[in-house]
C-alpha cells in the first residue's frame, strides 16, 4: 500500500469514527429526551411530527405552509405531506384566508396544542432529570460544549 493510499485510508477511518460519534450523540440525546417523552405520553408521534409541532412558534397563530417549512427547516412539499397526516389525526387544520381564498394557512387544533404542551412539559422534566444526575461543573461543561457544537454546525 502506498503512502497516499494509507493516508486516504486513515482519513476515511477518521471520518467513519467522526460519523459514529455524531450518530451516537444524536441517538443518545433523542433517547434521553424526545423519544422517552413521546413514549411516556403514549404518543405515536414521530420525531418529524414533533418537529412540525414546534414549527408553530405561537400556538394561537395561523401560518402559511412556507413559513412552517422554514421554521422546521424542511421543504414545503414535506410540510404538505406532514399537514395531510396531522390533519387526519386532528392535530392541525388548514384554513383559508378570508381576504384571499388562494392563501392557505395552517393552525394547531386544540388537540395539537394539548399534545405540544404535554410534550414540552414532559421533555422539560426529562431534561431536568438528566441534568440532575450531573454536578454543577458537568452541567456547565455540557452546556458550553453543546453551545460550541451548535455554533460549529451553523457554519457547516
Amino acid at each position: 500500500m502506498t503512502d497516499k493510499e494509507k493516508k486516504c485510508r486513515t482519513e476515511g477511518d477518521d471520518l467513519d469514527m467522526q460519523m459514529l460519534v455524531v450518530k451516537d450523540f444524536i441517538d443518545e440525546f433523542y433517547n434521553k429526551t424526545l423519544f422517552q417523552s413521546g413514549k411516556i405520553l403514549n404518543s405515536d408521534l414521530t420525531p418529524s411530527q414533533i418537529k412540525f409541532l414546534f414549527a408553530f412558534k405561537e400556538d394561537e397563530r395561523e401560518y402559511p405552509i412556507g413559513e412552517l417549512g422554514r421554521n422546521a427547516r424542511v421543504k414545503s412539499s414535506t410540510m404538505t405531506d406532514m399537514i395531510d397526516r396531522l390533519e387526519k389525526e386532528g392535530i392541525a387544520e388548514r384554513v383559508r384566508d378570508d381576504g384571499d381564498r388562494r392563501v392557505v394557512k395552517v393552525c394547531l387544533t386544540s388537540k395539537g396544542k394539548d399534545i405540544k404542551r404535554a410534550f414540552t412539559k414532559k421533555a422539560r422534566q426529562d431534561i431536568e432529570a438528566a441534568f440532575s444526575k450531573l454536578s454543577e461543573t458537568e452541567r456547565k461543561a455540557l452546556l458550553n460544549h453543546l453551545k460550541g457544537a451548535f455554533e460549529i454546525l451553523r457554519k457547516i
